[in-house]
């Protein structure tokens, strides 16, 4: 799909994909039941900067993976190639792509080796650099220096507990859900400034993304949290194109309610399909996101969870903007947008470094912060 030739003329020239994934174990103990869903959408079919997400799951270590990667256009916007048919593939093409290909081998050896594989950081300057020397199948010398964001998340069942692991690296972005404080961010974007709202107004420079250079930084922070739970990765492409960052949790499962009623292989496949219409409607860029969604037994629990969340997040934030347009009704949309973010901000930011609970204290679930 991601190298299929542009559809005739008159026809959405904007590619999606849907990738949907259900497990269920029985027979032990500590059971895992997840499900699993990722999204890709391309501006540009076939020659989108973000590559296909990563969802993989190791069954008899009750570990897993979900990751995406979205090479930075302007950066890399410089060609590194071109396909069979002759079509150009950017520098920020390959490096997403490279990322994805490497983060996955690294995964796979993490688990054969039972943790002994090198670091991800010498891993990603490894296969880069090489590539930008010109060592891969893609062919040419790549000058520059192929950047891309990458954000992961690696889960692992330790007795009644999820250990959850974050890693990213620029703004692409790491979350977990839970039904008592709704969506929270993981991750912390590499800008000069960072806050959530500051970004959605303006997006700021990222200073640190992987690269071919080896001078970058991934950034990891673990916790440990009870199931059942989401956990999320996305593009900027999701989060960065909505009236206000309460809208982008409202967005998912405003999609996934209306699948009630059919069975989890064809109710994941509809929720996908919702939630690729729905970003294709209101993004800019290519939009890709991967989640898993642990210790529920199926999409039903899932969605009895969320209905509370969901109406809470349509009347206390989808409301206030419902209606307002950003130009013609710039005073009353900016003041709706802080009011949102006023009220959603406290569940949002319990992870972010130096940001209080609602409670006005940090929370008490074990986190780490560190920097390769």
């Amino acid at each position: 799909m991601l190298l299929d030739p542009e559809p005739p003329d008159g026809t959405d020239h904007r590619s999606a994909a849907v990738w949907t994934h259900s497990f269920q174990e029985t027979g032990r103990r500590n059971r895992q039941a997840l499900v699993n869903l990722a999204v890709l959408t391309q501006a540009k079919p076939g020659l989108g900067e973000d590559a296909e997400p990563t969802v993989l799951y190791c069954a008899p270590e009750n570990r897993g993976l979900i990751g995406v990667y979205d090479g930075l256009g302007g950066a890399g916007a410089r060609p590194a190639g071109r396909t069979g048919d002759a079509r150009v593939l950017s520098n920020a093409f390959v490096a997403s792509r490279l990322a994805h290909l490497t983060v996955q081998e690294w995964f796979v050896e993490q688990v054969r080796s039972e943790g002994g594989a090198r670091d991800l950081h010498t891993r990603l300057a490894e296969v880069l650099g090489d590539a930008r020397r010109g060592r891969t199948k893609f062919g040419g010398t790549l000058s520059r220096d192929l950047p891309t964001t990458i954000a992961l998340i690696e889960h692992r069942r330790v007795g009644k507990r999820l250990r959850v692991t974050a890693r990213w690296a620029g703004d692409s972005r790491c979350y977990v859900f839970d039904r008592h404080h709704g969506l929270q961010q993981l991750s912390r974007d590499d800008s000069d400034i960072d806050d959530v709202l500051q970004v959605l107004i303006a997006d700021q420079p990222m200073t640190n993304v992987v690269s071919a250079s080896g001078d970058f930084r991934i950034h990891e922070r673990s916790i440990e949290v009870e199931p059942p739970c989401v956990l999320l990765c996305a593009t900027d492409g999701f989060f960065n194109y909505v009236g206000s960052p309460a809208l982008f949790e409202y967005h998912l499962w405003d999609c996934l309610l209306p699948s009630a009623g059919r069975a989890d292989p064809d109710g994941l496949r509809v929720w996908g399909q919702l939630l690729a219409d729905r970003v294709r409607s209101y993004t800019a860029d290519d939009a890709s996101l991967a989640l898993t969604a642990l210790g529920y037994k199926g999409l039903n629990p899932l969605r009895r969870d969320v209905q509370r969340r969901h109406d809470y997040l349509r009347s206390e934030h989808y409301a206030l903007l419902e209606g307002l347009d950003p130009d013609r009704d710039r005073e009353r949309f900016v003041q709706a947008r802080q009011e949102s973010w006023r009220r959603y901000r406290p569940g949002y930011t319990r992870y972010l470094t130096g940001c209080p609970d609602a409670a006005g204290s940090h929370p008490t679930a074990t986190t780490m912060e560190s920097a390769d």
